[in-house]
């Protein structure tokens, strides 16, 4: 009797090894790769959280079914909080863009930024089988002590290079870098 409990308690031990499920698969976003820009001479920027749609927020990532809808995968999740992690690669990318000193949300109480950019993305989705990633919504650029903002909508279809998770983490990156280099534009040719 004592063995067949012993053989019993190894076999659940066992049994139980089989029925783990795999851990989840964690994305970074990529580092951007930015052309430089004209040099900003503005003074530092301040740039806010970027505002994403719930679905770009989960911590799941959000890829586009072939009948239009939305699938959060628990097999794959972003390694960041994906509106932080937004923020900072937009960030990133400015600064590649500009060279100007840039803080982001929250800075601290000693900084006075002379340009605030306000970022509202109203899609950021892309499938899984090497199509393209869709990145639209507003910016708006507002220079402090001053009523002349600048506001804008931006719409791309990021072509994502390759197929599966890894490839459209890396067009989400693409996406935000384009945005990135759109804004430093502005801010470059025009001084605002």
């Amino acid at each position: 009797m004592r063995l067949s409990c012993v053989g019993l308690i190894a076999w659940l031990a066992a049994l139980s090894g089989c029925a783990t499920t795999p851990e989840p698969i964690y994305y970074l976003l990529p580092t951007p790769d930015v052309k430089a820009s004209a040099e900003y001479t503005g003074g530092t920027i301040a740039v806010r959280e970027l505002a994403l749609p719930l679905y770009a927020r989960a911590q799941q990532v959000a890829s586009l079914a072939e009948d239009g809808s939305v699938f959060l995968s628990d097999d794959h999740r972003w390694a960041d909080e994906p509106a932080r992690a937004s923020t900072r690669t937009f960030v990133a990318a400015l600064k590649q863009s500009t060279d100007a000193p840039i803080v982001a949300e929250p800075w601290p109480s000693s900084v006075s930024p002379a340009v605030r950019i306000d970022v509202a993305v109203d899609r950021m989705i892309g499938d899984l089988t090497g199509g393209s990633l869709e990145f639209t919504g507003q910016y708006r650029i507002v220079r402090t002590g001053s009523d002349n903002d600048r506001q804008d909508s931006f719409a791309y279809r990021i072509p994502i290079d390759g197929t599966g998770y890894k490839s459209l983490a890396a067009a989400h990156s693409n996406a935000i870098s384009t945005l990135a280099e759109e804004i430093a534009s502005r801010l470059t040719n025009t001084g605002t």
